[in-house]
């Protein structure tokens, strides 16, 4: 390994340049005002009489079920009309991390070989 050397000492700043200072120049003010500009509104709103006709959309489904493979109990919440799960706890790699780690750990009592 080599040694640690010194880095090369760097050369002296020269003084800075003079720098004149830009003042800057005022904008003539226009003579007359310009007129004020009228805003529409924000929002705008049209209140038709089918708009209070349509119906509330349907309520997720909510249900606890229980996983064979990781032997869990798991909350899902499920779309109506697709079926698609909307969430679920816990979650899908969860699950799967579970039954991984109970296939590799050893059962409890059971003897574990030990070589040297």
């Amino acid at each position: 390994m080599d040694p640690i050397r010194a880095a090369a000492p760097l050369p002296p700043v020269s003084s800075p340049a003079t720098v004149t200072p830009i003042r800057p120049v005022a904008e003539p003010v226009p003579s007359e005002a310009s007129p004020p500009r009228v805003l529409d509104p924000a929002v705008s709103l049209d209140i038709k009489p089918e708009a209070t006709e349509t119906k509330p959309p349907e309520p997720e489904r909510r249900a606890y079920i229980r996983d064979a493979e990781s032997r869990s109990v798991v909350f899902r919440v499920t779309d109506p009309s697709t079926g698609d799960v909307v969430m679920q706890i816990p979650n899908e790699v969860i699950l799967k991390a579970r039954v991984y780690a109970r296939e590799t750990a050893p059962f409890v009592g059971e003897r574990v070989a030990k070589t040297a």
